[in-house]
């Protein structure tokens, strides 16, 4: 007797978080540096709140911490597993599941997609590498995936709903800077609004979120004017400014072309399902713009303009890793890969207005002196079923053979990063 596609997916969803839990159980340490930031940052800033608050929130640069302190203070005075390590970490684990449910909310809701194959395509988190890490060891990062989860489903909410209410919009910039205050790359989201209110002309709302935002921004004007201006780690000859050094608008440039690899990392899985469903080769138009970005970074190769991909150790994402690793650190590889997703950002620029405001907000990720894997996952997945808006509004992949296609490559990416890590 064979399994029907619903007890199939159901099926996959249980594995999935049979999987997740077990890695929690196991210590995995899939990202590599998670279990040194929570012992050395997360956890003393925590426990520091818990012993003096207004000492620690003065003095919290000392600590090294990079992002804002609102997950630290939430967690000290709400959580009431702080009590030892593995409680702590194991009450995060539990709570970024809630992710996936909000997720799954979003993607049933924006593509009135069913129950269950909305819960499969969120249920992808559970294998995340940096998801899982994320969660099992307590950092910060999949709490601020969950404000803006929370954040995003407003939004689409009240984009459905004909009665505007403001303590729609109110709930909206609440939760978006509620993000923002747990990992600072969130801004993006209410740039993105702003910008979207502003080039649509939607007057009442850009007004009622400018108002919200100005009022929930208080707080952190507070801490821009205790810590004195900017953050600063170390001290004595060590002391060095943290946004100078290290999220900078100058490291754009150089960094657009990691930016382009991980969309097309990320996004490859839905090209391949669109190109299955219409069997239409590139245009010429897409043809033409992968010609001028190729041959641009190929120039810039020759001048020698990459160089620095060579010795980027930290960061650089998946794509210049795996061509480190299979082809013998040849560059040109990566730019290969990057000029596919130049042009396939470039695509979607040109589908709608919201795209184009959704990629010039995204910018931000191009700040960091290393951009991480991790500033991006789940965020690019999160962007594909929420904010992007697709030329075949993504109703193609409601079929169960093109489920299959989206949880097998994540699952493959997800067995070569355990073996990375642990093997090679």
């Amino acid at each position: 007797m064979f399994m029907t596609d619903k007890n199939i997916k159901y099926l996959i969803i249980f594995s999935f978080i049979q999987f997740y839990l077990i890695g929690f159980f196991l210590r995995e340490n899939i990202a590599g540096g998670a279990e040194q930031d929570f012992v050395n940052f997360t956890w003393p800033a925590i426990l520091s709140f818990k012993n003096n608050f207004l000492s620690t929130l003065i003095n919290y640069s000392s600590i090294g911490e990079g992002s804002p302190p609102l997950f630290h203070i939430l967690n000290a005075y709400l959580n009431p597993f702080t009590f030892s390590q593995i409680a702590f970490q194991g009450s995060i684990t539990l709570i970024s599941i809630a992710n996936v449910l909000i997720f799954a909310k979003i993607i049933e809701k924006k593509f009135e997609f069913p129950k269950i194959d909305s819960f499969l395509y969120a249920s992808v988190f559970f294998i995340l590498p940096f998801f899982r890490s994320s969660a099992y060891w307590g950092l910060t990062e999949n709490i601020g995936w969950l404000f803006l989860l929370v954040s995003i489903y407003k939004y689409i909410i009240f984009n459905k709903t004909k009665e505007k209410k403001k303590i729609d919009i109110f709930f909206i910039a609440l939760f978006s800077s509620l993000a923002l205050y747990t990992r600072p790359y969130l801004i993006f989201f209410p740039i993105f609004l702003i910008f979207k209110t502003i080039f649509e002309k939607n007057i009442n709302l850009f007004k009622n979120l400018s108002i919200y935002y100005i009022f929930l921004s208080i707080p952190g004007f507070y801490l821009i004017y205790l810590w004195g201006g900017a953050i600063y780690l170390g001290t004595g000859e060590e002391k060095i400014n943290f946004i100078q050094e290290y999220h900078n608008p100058k490291f754009i440039l150089r960094n657009l072309v990691i930016f382009s690899s991980i969309f097309f990392f990320y996004i490859f899985p839905l090209e391949l399902i669109f190109y299955l469903k219409e069997k239409k080769i590139p245009s010429k138009k897409n043809l033409l713009i992968f010609f001028i970005f190729s041959s641009l970074l190929l120039i810039l190769y020759y001048l020698n303009y990459f160089d620095y991909l060579h010795e980027l150790n930290l960061g650089g994402g998946v794509v210049l890793k795996l061509v480190k690793l299979f082809f013998n650190d040849q560059i040109l590889f990566f730019l290969l890969v990057s000029s596919i997703g130049f042009t396939l950002i470039t695509k979607y620029i040109f589908i709608s207005k919201s795209n184009r405001m959704l990629f010039f907000s995204l910018i931000i990720y191009c700040f960091p002196k290393y951009p991480l894997q991790e500033y991006f996952e789940p965020l690019m997945i999160i962007l594909f079923f929420s904010l992007f808006d697709f030329e075949n509004k993504l109703t193609q992949i409601k079929e169960n053979k093109n489920i299959t296609i989206f949880v097998s490559y994540f699952l493959i990416y997800f067995i070569g990063s355990y073996y990375y890590r642990y093997f090679v």
